[in-house]
């Protein structure tokens, strides 16, 4: 139950490309293809990419794949591994007995609801109490089920890949039980506005996420880093704890893997890496130059 902010949502930015000055301007300009940028410091090297949601096809880029065995590690954003049974978790902090989720709704939102319950097929009913974020959770999912997005994402194919070449895996939340505590600690106006976001995406116009993400596969990050700024705007207490205090958490385990005798690879959600506060940005306030590959 991979809970991380890689989901449609990646289709973040649609009209002009935010910056952070001109080096992280050039950054983000150069290269084709998939996305992927190089970070080097002394003898040290990090391999920075971004994934989309799942498609109707496994991911796949020979490019990057062939980077991963010489790696020190992979690092994602959540671990798939549980300390033990996630029900116990996910019904403490995804659930509210005394307060049903229409609750929380006004009359627009509860609208939105039904109308993107109808597009994944899934009952209205069946979120019962469930807290904003988990009913996201399940009507993202139940939406891509409904709508033939089974395809392995970026994060999947690489996890595969590294088990195979014996590359250890690390993560931002190390354990299931990690990713689900930091989404039930979501104030309840970012829980509702993780909801909202969720409900645009479903509700978008037929093919837009899928062009969004047809951008990103090519290298066009416009539409993404304008997606960026919209959430900044419109969800602003969802975008400080699912992006800004996460994005800070990068840099130290950036420095630390540039210290490694052996280079590492980084995917996180694409719309982690852009925008004036995103990991790249980031990076250049301290110093480093992630250079597009």
């Amino acid at each position: 139950m991979p809970l991380a902010l890689t989901t449609r949502r990646r289709a973040l930015l649609g009209l002009a490309a935010l910056t952070a000055g001109s080096t992280a301007t050039h950054a983000l300009a150069a290269g084709a293809g998939w996305p992927l940028w190089v970070v080097k410091s002394g003898a040290g090297t990090v391999y920075l990419t971004g994934e989309t949601p799942s498609g109707h096809t496994d991911w796949s880029d020979a490019r990057i794949e062939a980077i991963l065995p010489g790696c020190d590690a992979l690092w994602t954003e959540a671990g798939a591994a549980a300390r033990g049974p996630i029900g116990p978790l996910i019904v403490r902090y995804g659930y509210d007995a005394k307060t049903p989720l229409l609750s929380l709704l006004g009359e627009d939102d509860t609208a939105r609801l039904k109308a993107a319950s109808a597009l994944a097929r899934l009952p209205v009913e069946r979120l019962g109490s469930a807290r904003p974020w988990l009913a996201a959770y399940q009507l993202e999912h139940a939406y891509a089920q409904a709508t033939g997005h089974a395809g392995l994402s970026a994060n999947q194919v690489l996890a595969a890949d590294a088990h195979k070449a014996g590359v250890p895996i690390r993560s931002e939340f190390p354990a299931q039980d990690d990713t689900i505590a930091a989404y039930g600690a979501l104030s309840p106006a970012a829980d509702l506005q993780f909801l909202r976001l969720t409900l645009d995406d479903i509700l978008a116009a037929p093919g837009e996420v899928d062009r969004e993400n047809g951008d990103w596969a090519r290298g066009a990050l416009g539409p993404a880093t304008a997606r960026v700024r919209g959430i900044s705007q419109q969800y602003p207490d969802l975008y400080r704890a699912l992006i800004i205090e996460r994005n800070r958490g990068w840099l130290p385990r950036i420095a630390d893997m540039l210290r490694q005798a052996k280079p590492s690879l980084v995917v996180t959600g694409g719309y982690h890496l852009l925008g004036p506060q995103g990991v790249l940005a980031q990076l250049h306030e301290h110093g480093l130059r992630p250079v597009r590959a």
